[in-house]
C-alpha cells in the first residue's frame, strides 16, 4: 500500500465521490468545504493554512484542512477542518498519516490546534494527543504544538 499526501482542491480527482460518500453517511463537511471554496470564503491560502488529501495508490481516500481558527480572536490558533476518511479506508492508519502530514511544520504558524469533532471521532483525536476541552463553543479537542512559556 503506497500512501502519500498532497495539496488538493475540490476540483481534484476523487473529491466528488468522497464528498458524495460523506453526505450519504450524514456528514456535511466536504459539501461545506466545496461551497466555501467556490464562493472564495475559504481557500486555505492564508499563512499556515493548507488543504490536503491522502492518496493510496493514486486514489483519494481522505481530506483534511488546516485554517487559522475563525472562531477565536487570539493569534497563533489553528483549526483542523473538514477531516474525512473514506469509510473503506478507516482503521488503516490513513487518518493518522493525514493528521501527521497536515500538522508537519504547523508549529511555525500556530501554538495550538483546535477541532470540533463528532463524538465518533473522539477516540481518534485522543489517541493522536489531543485533549478534550469542555465548556467551549465550537471546540471539542485541542492539540498543543508549543509548550507555554
Amino acid at each position: 500500500m503506497n500512501i502519500h499526501c498532497a495539496r488538493i482542491t475540490p476540483d481534484s480527482t476523487g473529491f466528488g465521490p468522497l464528498k458524495s460518500q460523506s453526505i450519504a453517511g450524514g456528514f456535511n463537511m466536504l459539501r461545506r468545504l466545496e461551497e466555501n471554496w467556490l464562493s472564495g470564503h475559504n481557500r486555505f491560502d492564508r499563512p499556515g493554512e493548507s488543504l490536503m488529501g491522502a492518496y493510496v495508490d493514486g486514489l483519494l481516500v481522505g481530506v483534511c484542512g488546516l485554517n487559522i481558527d475563525p472562531f477565536v480572536s487570539e493569534t497563533g490558533i489553528g483549526r483542523l477542518r473538514h477531516f474525512y476518511v473514506d469509510r473503506e479506508w478507516r482503521n488503516r492508519r490513513i487518518g493518522s498519516y493525514l493528521l501527521k502530514e497536515i500538522l508537519r511544520g504547523a508549529d511555525r504558524w500556530f501554538d495550538v490546534i483546535n477541532t470540533n469533532a463528532p463524538s465518533s471521532a473522539f477516540a481518534f483525536y485522543e489517541r493522536a494527543g489531543f485533549f478534550i476541552l469542555s465548556g467551549r463553543d465550537n471546540v471539542t479537542h485541542q492539540f498543543c504544538l508549543r509548550k507555554p512559556a
